[in-house]
């Protein structure tokens, strides 16, 4: 098994970021009166965090090359 974990996002942010876009969903629905600005704020934090975890997943992927590539070095 390999040492690396990928990064997650503690409790606390999750929260914090979850009362942020209601805050915002509110916004655009009662004083902006539009609601399809609140949910295009949602959809860009959900490109923002696809983007975050695909960066991750290719940060394992290098990092599992690196350790093959070190292993057959060995050899």
């Amino acid at each position: 098994m390999s040492e690396w974990t990928p990064r997650q996002l503690s409790r606390p942010v999750i929260i914090g970021l979850s009362i942020c876009y209601l805050l915002v969903l509110a916004y655009s629905v009662v004083i902006a009166g539009q609601l399809l600005l609140g949910v295009l704020i949602g959809a860009v934090f959900g490109v923002v965090y696809l983007g975050w975890r695909f960066l991750a997943a290719v940060e394992a992927i290098a990092d599992a090359l690196q350790r093959l590539a070190r292993q057959r070095e060995g050899e």
